[in-house]
C-alpha cells in the first residue's frame, strides 16, 4: 500500500508521496521491497493514488532487485481494503498486505508459518508499543485468537498495547467481503466484519523493529534508530568525495557529492543526503539534509530537516522538529523555530525570526506597507496571526493602554477580536472603539491621549494600521519594536490575576458628534449640502449631523466623503468638481484668515505654502514615519487640527465658514490657485538609492524623499515602505503639465 499523503509530514511531503521520503538516502518503500526480497516473495502489486508518477518513475523497469512490480492507481479513494481488493482481484493464495511507508525488519517468513499454523482467515502482526492512544490496538488470547479491536483509544479505554502494525496476512476468502467501488478499511469495516461471520483472526506477535513513520518526530527519530544499527536494513555507501578541515561526530550518514566546508561540525545522528553543499564553520546536529540542499557558512542546525533544494543562508538557525520545505529559502541570520514548518518555494526574510508555520505569503522582518500591516484575508492576514500582532503591541513599553476599533463586516470583526486576545494576554488594558471609521477612530486616539492603537480593515485585503500620539501613524522606531518583538516571538505574558477587563469605548462616537456640532457654532440654517460616501456608516453619520445643524440636505452642493472618512471632495454648479487636495488646500485657507498656522502631511500640495506667505502664516509637514522626532513640532500642530484629516469636519467647516463670512463657494475656490496633482507609483527594478542616483540630485537630510522644484511645477519622489516601487507626487497648474512632469521623471527613473 503506496497511496499515502503522509499529511502530517507535510511540507516534506507536499510534492512527495509518503513512501518516496528519503531514509538515509533511500526512499522508504525501497527499505519495504528489500524485506519483501529478502523473504522470497518475487511479485508485488503496489497501490498507488497521491501523486502516483513520481512512484512509477522511480522504478522504470516495474522490477525492483527480484520482485516484480505491478502498479495499480486509484481513481478514487477505495479505503485500504478497497484498494487491496482492486490490486488482489486475481490472487489465487494467501497474500500479504504491507504498508509502503513504514520501516520494519519483521522476519515475514516466520510469521508466514504462524499462519499455516493457526489455518487462520487472516493474521495480523502486531507489537507493544509504549503509549498505545495513537494506534488501532488490538486484543487476542494466549493462543493469539483475536478478540476484538480498539482504535486509537484514550489512557482509560487502553486496556492492552498490543498495536496493529498495518502489516496483514490474508486468505482470498477476504476479499469476498470487502464491496466493490466503495470505501471500506481493515480496522474499521473488514476485521470486525470477519469477527461477526465467525471467521478466524489471529495476532502474531513480534520483537522486531517496527516504525510508523506518521509525523516529523518519528521520521527522524526513524533515521536515528538506521543510524545506531537498530533495523536490520541496507543504506547506501557512506562516503564523502570532498576532503577538507572539517569534524564529524558519528553517526553520521553522508552521501555521495557532499561539500563541507572547513571548521564545519557535522553529527551525531544526521543524515546529509547527495549532493548537499554545508558551508564554513557551520553545526549541524541531530538534522536530515535531503539532496541538493544548501546550508551556509555560519548556519546552525539542531534537529532539522531541510528538504530537497532547500536554502538556509548565512547564519541562520533551524531548530528541533522545524521542517524547511524543498526549494524554500531561509535568509541571513534569520531564525526558525522549534515545529515550524516552511511550505516549498517559501522565503523567510534576513533576520527574520519565524514562530509558527510559513504556507502563504513569505515571512519577512519588515512586516509594514504603506497602508499597514497588510494581507490578504485568510492567507497572511489571520486570526493566529493578528493574535500575534496584539502580543507584539501589549509588549510594546507603550503598550499598556491600547485602542482598537475596525470597520464593519465579519472578517475585520474577527480579527479585531484575535488582536484583543493576544493584547490582553501581556496584562494590556484594550480599549474598544467598536465599529468604527477610520477618521473617527483617529479623532478618538488623539481624544483618549492614546500612545498605541490599532485600526483593522475587512475585505479581501486586510490591514491593521498602527496610530500612535495624534491618531497619526506610528513612527519607524515603534514599527521595529513591534517587528522585533513579532518576529523573535518575545511576548510579554501575564498571570490570571493580571488580565485586565476589555473598556467598552463606543460612547466616543456621540463626542465626536458633539464636536462637529461644536464647528458650526451658529448652525447651517439656510445652507443646502447633499453627501454622498460608498460607506453607509459614514453617510449616514455626515448626513445626520448636517441635519441636525439645519442644513437642508434633500439639494445644494455634493459632499463626497472617502469611504474611510478622511477625505471630502465637492461637486458644485458654480464650481464643477473640487478634488480633495483642493478642499484641503480651502480648509487650510479658513485656517490662514482666522490667523493660524497649519500642519500637513509631507507629500501634501506645496502650493499651500503660497497661500501661508500671503497671510504671513507657516506650514509645519509631519512625516509619514518618521525615524526621529524631527517632526515633533507638526505632530503636536496637528493633533489641535483634526478637520484637516476628517472629511465630515473638513464639510461642516466650510459650510459654517461661507454662512458666517456669506461668501460662495465659487468665491472662496476663487482664493486659490489653479494647480493639480497626479500620483502615481513607478516599479524598480534596482535599489532605491541606485533610482535616486538617477536624478541626479542631492537629497535632503529633512523630508520624505527627494523634493525636486520644476519651473512649470514641483516632483515629490518617496520610496514605498518596502522600497519596491516609487511614489511620485506631480504638482503643475493642471492635469495635462502634471502628467508631463510625471512621465519625464518616469522616463528618467526607469
Amino acid at each position: 500500500m503506496a497511496g499515502g499523503e503522509g499529511s502530517r509530514l507535510r511540507p516534506l511531503t507536499c510534492d512527495i508521496p509518503k513512501p518516496m521520503a528519503r531514509l538515509c538516502g533511500r526512499p522508504i518503500l525501497e527499505y519495504i521491497l528489500d524485506l519483501l526480497n529478502d523473504h522470497g516473495i518475487d511479485m508485488a502489486a503496489v497501490t498507488l493514488r497521491y501523486l502516483p508518477h513520481v512512484i512509477i518513475d522511480h522504478f522504470k523497469n516495474e522490477k525492483y532487485r527480484n520482485v516484480k512490480l505491478k502498479f495499480i492507481v486509484e481513481d478514487e479513494p477505495l479505503g485500504t481494503a478497497g484498494s487491496v481488493k482492486h490490486a488482489a482481484a486475481d490472487f489465487g493464495e494467501d497474500f500479504l498486505v504491507i504498508s509502503g511507508d513504514a520501516l520494519c525488519d519483521i522476519d515475514l517468513t516466520e510469521a508466514f508459518t504462524f499462519h499455516k499454523q493457526s489455518n487462520s482467515d487472516a493474521t495480523l502482526v502486531v507489537t507493544r508499543v509504549m503509549d498505545p492512544r495513537e494506534y488501532g490496538l488490538v486484543s487476542f488470547d494466549r493462543d493469539g485468537v483475536i478478540t476484538g479491536f480498539l482504535e486509537k483509544p484514550g489512557w482509560n479505554q487502553a486496556h492492552t498495547n498490543a498495536a496493529n502494525t498495518g502489516i496483514y496476512i490474508l486468505s482470498p476468502s477476504c476479499l469476498e467481503l470487502i464491496p466493490d467501488n466503495k470505501q471500506f478499511d481493515f480496522a474499521r469495516d473488514l476485521f470486525p466484519k470477519m469477527l461477526s461471520v465467525g471467521m478466524k483472526l489471529s495476532a502474531f506477535e513480534t520483537k522486531d523493529y517496527w516504525c510508523d513513520i506518521g509525523d516529523i518526530i518519528s521520521y527522524q527519530t526513524c533515521q536515528k534508530d538506521i543510524l545506531l544499527g537498530r533495523v536490520k536494513c541496507k543504506i547506501p555507501e557512506n562516503y564523502n568525495s570532498e576532503h577538507g578541515d572539517y569534524r564529524i561526530i558519528e553517526p553520521v550518514y553522508i552521501g555521495s557529492g557532499v561539500k563541507i566546508g572547513n571548521g564545519s561540525v557535522i553529527g551525531p545522528n544526521t543524515v546529509v543526503d547527495d549532493g548537499v553543499t554545508i558551508g564554513t564553520r557551520a553545526y549541524v546536529r541531530e538534522s536530515v539534509l535531503l539532496p541538493g540542499s544548501y546550508i551556509g557558512d555560519s548556519a546552525r542546525l539542531t534537529g532539522a530537516v531541510i528538504c530537497s533544494g532547500a536554502s538556509v543562508k548565512k547564519g541562520a538557525s533551524v531548530f528541533e522538529n522545524a521542517v524547511v520545505g524543498s526549494k524554500a529559502k531561509v535568509g541571513s541570520f534569520a531564525e526558525v523555530s522549534p515545529a515550524s514548518k516552511i511550505w516549498p518555494g517559501k522565503k523567510v526574510e534576513s533576520g527574520t525570526r519565524l514562530s509558527g508555520n510559513l504556507k502563504y505569503g513569505s515571512a519577512r522582518a519588515d512586516i509594514f506597507d504603506d497602508d499597514g500591516i497588510t494581507g490578504e484575508a485568510g492567507v497572511e492576514m489571520t486570526p493566529e496571526f493578528c493574535a500575534r500582532i496584539g502580543s507584539a503591541t501589549g509588549s510594546l513599553k507603550c503598550g499598556e493602554r491600547i485602542g482598537v476599533g475596525s470597520v464593519g463586516g465579519k472578517a475585520a470583526k474577527a480579527l479585531k477580536a484575535a488582536f484583543i486576545s493576544g493584547a490582553l494576554s501581556t496584562g494590556a488594558h484594550v480599549w474598544d472603539f467598536g465599529q468604527i471609521l477610520e477618521s473617527v477612530m483617529a479623532f478618538a486616539v488623539n481624544y483618549c491621549g492614546l500612545e498605541i492603537s490599532a485600526y483593522i480593515s475587512g475585505g479581501s485585503v486586510c490591514s491593521i494600521k498602527m496610530l500612535g500620539s495624534g491618531g497619526l501613524p506610528i513612527g519607524r522606531q515603534l514599527e521595529r519594536e513591534l517587528e522585533g518583538y513579532l518576529n523573535r516571538g518575545e511576548f510579554k505574558r501575564c498571570t490570571y490575576s493580571d488580565y485586565k477587563d476589555i473598556t467598552d469605548m463606543d460612547g466616543i462616537k456621540l463626542i465626536y458628534q458633539q464636536t462637529l456640532y461644536s464647528m458650526a457654532p451658529f448652525g447651517l440654517s439656510s445652507m443646502q449640502a447633499r453627501v454622498g460616501c460608498l460607506n453607509k456608516e459614514g453617510e449616514r453619520l455626515f448626513e445626520d449631523t448636517l441635519a441636525r445643524l439645519g442644513c437642508d440636505t434633500s439639494k445644494g452642493m455634493m459632499l463626497n466623503l472617502s469611504p474611510d472618512g478622511i477625505s471630502l471632495s465637492i461637486n458644485d454648479p458654480s464650481t464643477g468638481y473640487i478634488p480633495a487636495d483642493r478642499v484641503l488646500a480651502i480648509c487650510c485657507l479658513i485656517n490662514f484668515e482666522e490667523g493660524k498656522d497649519v500642519a500637513l502631511p509631507y507629500s501634501a500640495p506645496r502650493v499651500v505654502e503660497a497661500l501661508a506667505e500671503k497671510y504671513g502664516r507657516k506650514v509645519y509637514r509631519y512625516l509619514s514615519c518618521p525615524a526621529d522626532d524631527s517632526d515633533k513640532e507638526a505632530r503636536c500642530v496637528s493633533s489641535s487640527q483634526m478637520w484637516l484629516r476628517d472629511g465630515i469636519m473638513m464639510g461642516i467647516g466650510i459650510l459654517s465658514y461661507l454662512k458666517q463670512n456669506s461668501v460662495s463657494l465659487a468665491e472662496l475656490n476663487e482664493k486659490i490657485p489653479q494647480f493639480a496633482m497626479v500620483v502615481k507609483n513607478v516599479e524598480i527594478k534596482s535599489s532605491v538609492s541606485d533610482a535616486f542616483k538617477k536624478l541626479n540630485q542631492q537629497i535632503k537630510a529633512d523630508g520624505e524623499g527627494v523634493l525636486l522644484r520644476r519651473e512649470n511645477g514641483n516632483l515629490l519622489i518617496t520610496p514605498t515602505k518596502r522600497g519596491e516601487a516609487l511614489k511620485v507626487y506631480a504638482e503643475a497648474v493642471n492635469t495635462e503639465i502634471a502628467e508631463e512632469l510625471f512621465a519625464d521623471i518616469e522616463k528618467i527613473l526607469v
